[in-house]
């Protein structure tokens, strides 16, 4: 108990401190010198994203989905809804509110703070007598170092700012891009994801009140591995205002996920699509 009490603290702790970062990050020059000659000062973009694939981490069966998508981008600061679009550099954004706090040749760090949507019992059959994962807001530090031409390294930790599902999550990850001209890019990615146990709990445990409603066993979820994943996106400009992108991903849940009663299939697949309009 006392192991899962610092974990928790901690848990709090970053969620109390990157909140406060990004409260003092406004007192930074709107444009990093570094910034390459010639971007724009602030750009944008709005489209649809359609994706399909495991109505949960661990379910069965799948569900599809067509939201809005796109990005606000002003200097250091950018204010993103759902998508995988990317600036006019090529440089991901990440869901939420975001600040480039540090941008040096071939490093970039960054504070926001994203919505997580939670989970409905509603999103599958096989979540009935579940309830629901509440919503709740987190906050993530993330970097980018741009390792050798075309590499790209990544890692981010986030933070349950309101404390609604707590935990820390941690992700890794490692891409090669393919820029074939004339807008035309191909990404390939791998990634690895850890959680601690309270998160892991919320997602994939099942307490005894679940179980009763539910009728799976009891299953306590302990923190280590969650799960790794690959992805492989194709992007596309259609000339100076519009760009799309096509992508296919495979995930598998390890550890304590892989073994919860709620996973029904621990191999996923995935597809989304998306097309906006740049301003």
């Amino acid at each position: 108990m006392g192991g899962m009490s610092r974990v928790h603290a901690a848990g709090v702790g970053l969620g109390l401190v990157l909140p406060l970062a990004l409260a003092l990050v406004p007192g930074l020059p709107a444009q990093a010198e570094s910034m390459p000659n010639g971007d724009p000062m602030w750009e944008g973009a709005i489209g649809l994203v359609a994706h399909r694939g495991a109505s949960y981490a661990g379910a069965s069966d799948f569900s599809t989905s067509l939201r809005p998508g796109g990005f606000i981008r002003w200097g250091r600061y950018t204010l993103t809804g759902a998508g995988g679009f990317t600036t006019r550099r090529h440089t991901e954004v990440e869901r939420g509110f975001g600040a480039e706090v540090l941008r040096r040749e071939n490093l970039r760090v960054s504070l926001n703070l994203r919505l997580d949507g939670g989970r409905s019992q509603a999103d599958s059959p096989q979540l009935a007598g579940m309830g629901n994962v509440p919503s709740t807001l987190r906050a993530r530090l993330g970097a980018n170092w741009d390792a050798a031409p075309g590499w790209r390294v990544t890692g981010s930790v986030s933070a349950d700012v309101l404390s609604r599902v707590g935990g820390l999550v941690a992700d890794a990850g490692v891409s090669h891009q393919w820029d074939f001209g004339h807008g035309r890019l191909l990404t390939a990615g791998a990634g690895l994801s850890v959680a601690d146990a309270r998160y892991m709990q919320a997602w994939h445990g099942v307490t005894s009140e679940q179980s009763l409603r539910s009728g799976y066993p009891v299953y306590e979820a302990g923190g280590g591995l969650r799960g790794v994943s690959t992805s492989l996106t194709y992007r596309h400009e259609f000339g100076p205002a519009w760009s799309g992108y096509v992508g296919v991903d495979a995930s598998r849940l390890l550890g304590s996920p892989a073994r919860s009663p709620l996973t029904r299939q621990p191999l996923a697949a995935g597809a989304s699509a998306g097309l906006a309009w740049r301003f």
